[in-house]
């Protein structure tokens, strides 16, 4: 099941320009029917249907689709998926804590390689750049976070390493494995003034 919709994601990356339109509320509204489609052919089918840009439309399928198996690859080595497909705060459990999943290519405002993701500092300082760097529009939150980020020398590389299953399972097995030993990752987050105290972590892949 998780090839079949790994050679899906291949495929629909071959159909995606690479000028992706940014997101924004009247495209997200006319493409929601991409929650349903479980395969690539019920995706292009309704975009047909309903006459939707193919290039918004995918691209926001293959990212929700990977980050979903994404986070069921967590669930694999012990965690716990919650149930309620509405929490838009909380996707998996790990020893009864609360995770959003952030399944992401390295930033290219980060292109000069500031963090050394080789040590526990390089980890924290960049995990303090996602935080400061997130969304600002609605209700921002200081949430726990597990950021898998995927790298590699050019955009379409790390893009691409997004739906490689089998690639992120190896990390991802690497990582569940550690914080048995090691425990969960905690750090200090400051905020508008105020320090929040945070369990996240980053797994490269």
């Amino acid at each position: 099941m998780r090839q079949k919709l790994e050679n899906d994601l291949k495929q629909a990356l071959l159909l995606i320009d690479s000028n992706w339109s940014m997101q924004n509320n009247f495209y997200d509204k006319r493409t929601n029917f991409i929650y349903s489609c479980e395969t690539l052919s019920e995706c292009l089918s309704k975009i047909d249907s309903l006459g939707v840009d193919k290039n918004y439309a995918l691209h926001r399928w293959y990212n929700y689709k990977t980050s979903v198996e994404v986070e069921y690859i967590f669930c694999d080595y012990g965690a716990v998926h919650e149930t309620d497909k509405y929490n838009h705060d909380v996707d998996i459990f790990i020893e009864n804590i609360p995770f959003d999943v952030k399944l992401t290519v390295y930033p290219k405002a980060l292109s000069s390689r500031p963090y050394d993701l080789n040590s526990r500092d390089g980890k924290n300082d960049m995990i303090r750049w996602f935080y400061e760097h997130q969304s600002q529009e609605g209700r921002k939150q200081i949430l726990n976070r597990l950021y898998v980020v995927c790298d590699g020398e050019i955009q379409n590389k790390m893009i691409k390493k997004k739906c490689e299953f089998s690639t992120i399972e190896v990390k991802i097995k690497d990582f569940m494995n550690e914080i048995k030993l090691n425990g969960i990752n905690q750090l200090e987050i400051f905020d508008n003034g105020k320090n929040y105290r945070v369990f996240s972590d980053i797994v490269v892949v």
